[in-house]
């Protein structure tokens, strides 16, 4: 089949990464995720289809030759449990048949709560042999910088230096989270037939999206489904967080004047203008009544059968489901496309590198972590992930078919219309929480913006930071 090249933005802000896609006999995309080097071969290497064979073969011979004997030791890991996916857990079962070692999940619920578990039991001492987590610059920043194992081995030559560079993979310099699963994309999940039924154009503006809910709502459909209950409230920080990314894009420089602190979160107008346009939403009855119990789960089942329009979620989203679809057409018939910003022109989404595995120093078994942590990311266990998964890698050289979201969202980066973030320095864990109450009426919009400030005081003062004043 003929190769088409993807020219994407997301390769200025990735690095090099480069993605190549055929249309497949079932209309569905196929992406390849490869070296640029590679694909500046391609000629050379269609050219010599035995020698690459021949090469390949050797590779994989090494790469058996190579692998880790972990001697049937056992390795605890700790992570949130929906993240035990049956995609995840076949590369965990590959590893540890490959290297003759076993895995035990200790799991901790979603959003703060978890989270308050994984800090408290770190603090502890009790400390897990890997943890599965929120990535480098969340670890550093919430547990401690040096608290974690620096990372090295062959697998890195599988990932492109933009992705092992992101904020998400290394901090201060230093190679602490091995990156596991998809480059993610931030936007709006919608069910196209409730479009369609309506004569929706995808929005492009807020304007036009704010147009878009008042025809759903006058039709009887929740326009856009929020889950924000109890330990689901983590998914309310999908839109702020896309917020982000177009702050700098219509104020450039806007996040290192917030990592210098000559600016204020208080001073983001977009951020404030997006948190007022959130609490609308539910002002004008464009989220259901019953947001503050209904859940990430719940969120699903009303995007597949059409009795909500549109949820704001990260790509992730589709593995859940595929598990939940009844049928192919019901799964294809959920689609994807940029938070709409005030004007077209800034209507991008926010692009991010994977989350992963960190290695405490604490740990029992820390030197055979580090080189299972390896083994779990390799482009060999990675093509078991994509055996069931759907994504964009962020891994190279593996072959992944495309439709629903995925697809969109593969069109969205070969038209430009992703990015990432420049790097923030610290975290803002009251995002979720302080949202919640928000659309509750409890806090106001600037009332969330303040709480951004105090979290960056809180790590600025503990780290000594002397842009502000420690």
């Amino acid at each position: 089949m003929k190769k088409k090249m993807i020219s994407i933005l997301l390769c200025a802000a990735l690095g090099i990464t480069t993605l190549a896609g055929c249309g497949g006999a079932s209309g569905g995309t196929t992406v390849a995720s490869e070296p640029a080097a590679a694909v500046a071969e391609e000629s050379k290497e269609s050219a010599a289809p035995e020698s690459t064979e021949a090469a390949e073969s050797q590779e994989s011979t090494a790469a058996a030759e190579a692998a880790v004997d972990g001697g049937g030791e056992t390795l605890n890991v700790l992570c949130h449990s929906s993240w035990r996916t049956d995609e995840a857990n076949a590369v965990f079962d590959y590893v540890a048949e490959k290297c003759n070692v076993k895995f035990e999940f200790e799991e901790v619920p979603e959003g703060s709560s978890g989270n308050e578990l994984i800090f408290a039991k770190m603090q502890s001492g009790e400390v897990p042999d890997i943890l599965w987590w929120q990535g480098a610059k969340t670890s550093a920043t919430e547990i401690g910088e040096d608290l974690f194992v620096e990372l090295s081995g062959d697998w890195v030559n599988d990932y492109n230096a933009s992705i092992l560079e992101s904020p998400n993979q290394t901090y201060n310099g230093k190679l602490i989270c091995a990156p596991f699963g998809d480059v993610t994309v931030f936007g709006m999940c919608y069910n196209k037939k409730v479009f369609a039924d309506n004569q929706i154009e995808i929005p492009q503006t807020w304007d036009e999206m704010m147009a878009a809910c008042e025809t759903l709502k006058a039709a009887g459909v929740t326009p856009m489904y929020v889950s924000g209950t109890t330990d689901n409230e983590w998914t309310l920080q999908i839109i702020p967080i896309d917020a982000r990314l177009k702050q700098e894009s219509i104020v450039p420089g806007s996040m290192d004047s917030l990592n210098s602190q000559e600016k204020l979160w208080t001073d983001m107008e977009y951020m404030q203008l997006t948190f007022d346009r959130m609490k609308e939403m539910k002002d004008k009855g464009y989220i259901q009544d019953t947001f503050l119990s209904d859940s990430y789960a719940d969120a699903q089942e009303a995007l597949l059968t059409g009795t909500a329009a549109m949820y704001s979620q990260a790509t992730w989203i589709y593995a859940e489901l595929t598990k939940l679809a009844e049928s192919q057409e019901e799964l294809e018939n959920i689609g994807f496309f940029p938070i709409p910003a005030t004007e077209a022109k800034d209507s991008i989404a926010y692009t991010e590198t994977p989350t992963g595995f960190v290695v405490p120093k604490e740990g029992k078994k820390v030197d055979l972590a580090v080189q299972i942590v390896g083994e779990l990311v390799t482009k060999e266990a990675m093509t078991e992930y994509y055996k069931m998964h759907q994504g964009i890698p962020a891994v190279n050289g593996v072959d992944v078919k495309l439709t629903s979201i995925p697809a969109d969202v593969s069109a969205l980066i070969e038209a430009g219309k992703t990015s990432t973030l420049p790097n923030t320095i610290y975290s803002t864990p009251s995002m979720a929480s302080d949202v919640q109450a928000m659309l509750a009426g409890d806090k106001t919009p600037k009332d969330v913006l303040a709480g951004y400030d105090t979290d960056w005081d809180t790590y600025a003062k503990e780290a000594g930071n002397p842009d502000w004043g420690y």
